[in-house]
């Protein structure tokens, strides 16, 4: 369920898998790891020559459920490639940018009244 709830409502990818959920401070917190498969080279495109070297978690505030705040803790993971010997992170598990509103009210405005 919070699988289908983490890809449906906050737009995690399919790289992540949860790991656990905590109530803390009136709020919802989602631990999520980066599945093996998810470590790709972005310089030769080769997976399984990749190596974790490090990790770090990141704290993501994202929207409310309800009145309780909800956090995405995410894993980011420091790579090195062994055969090309790059070294990259694999950023969180953020949708791609959009934006809610109009960057233009004018046009936005224009077309709505039909003028």
């Amino acid at each position: 369920m919070s699988q289908t709830l983490l890809r449906k409502a906050f737009g995690v990818s399919g790289h992540y898998q949860l790991v656990r959920t905590e109530y803390l401070w009136g709020g919802v917190q989602f631990h999520l790891d980066l599945k093996p498969e998810a470590l790709i080279c972005p310089e030769c495109g080769l997976a399984d020559e990749v190596i974790r070297k490090a990790r770090r978690s990141r704290g993501l505030q994202t929207v409310p459920i309800g009145l309780k705040p909800v956090y995405l803790v995410t894993e980011v993971a420091r790579c090195q490639c062994r055969r090309c010997q790059a070294t990259f992170e694999v950023h969180p598990p953020l949708p791609g940018r959009w934006c809610a509103t109009p960057t233009s009210w004018k046009s936005w405005w224009s077309s709505w009244a039909g003028l």
